[in-house]
């Protein structure tokens, strides 16, 4: 088995860290921010796996436009701290983490026990304009506007309930 990438392996750490953040802060803009830097370490790891564009791209898209529509959407929400409700038990948040790490260990476990070499290198065009248009125009087609639509749904459920509140 070969040694691991050290930027990878930073990024990645990173990334799961930051992801946890998202899910465990209290706080909607905390949780926003910690979304930042899970999508700037998962950009880094296209980087490193020689994905240019779906990094370029992952930036433009994810960073700065979804992160900004759901920044937008906290700040209209103007959330008060008595409205960002209770926080649960130590033994019911100890149970759903323990419940997610064994999730976690049943998916890891068969990509953990896979010995196939890596390739040293990516196909050609991997990561490319065409890959990824014919991916996502083509073969993803369907589910990719299904999460348009589901995000515009979001947003203006968002909106209806700022608007209830005033």
């Amino acid at each position: 088995m070969g040694s691991i990438d050290p930027i990878f392996a930073v990024a990645a750490t990173i990334t799961v860290g930051t992801g946890l953040l998202v899910v465990t802060q209290r706080n909607p803009i905390y949780s926003a921010i910690s979304m930042l830097a899970c999508f700037l370490g998962l950009a880094v790891i296209y980087l490193r796996l020689a994905a240019p564009f779906l990094a370029a791209i992952h930036v433009l898209v994810y960073t700065g436009a979804i992160l900004v529509l759901f920044l937008f959407v906290i700040m209209l929400l103007n959330l008060k701290p008595e409205e960002l409700g209770v926080e649960y038990p130590l033994k019911v948040r100890g149970a759903a983490g323990a419940l997610c790490a064994a999730l976690f260990g049943l998916i890891a476990l068969p990509l953990w026990q896979d010995q196939r070499p890596m390739p040293k290198e990516s196909p050609t065009g991997f990561g490319g304009v065409e890959q990824v248009g014919h991916a996502l125009f083509v073969d993803y087609a369907l589910p990719f506007e299904l999460i348009s639509v589901l995000i515009m749904v979001a947003v203006f459920g968002g909106v209806l309930l700022a608007k209830k509140k005033l």
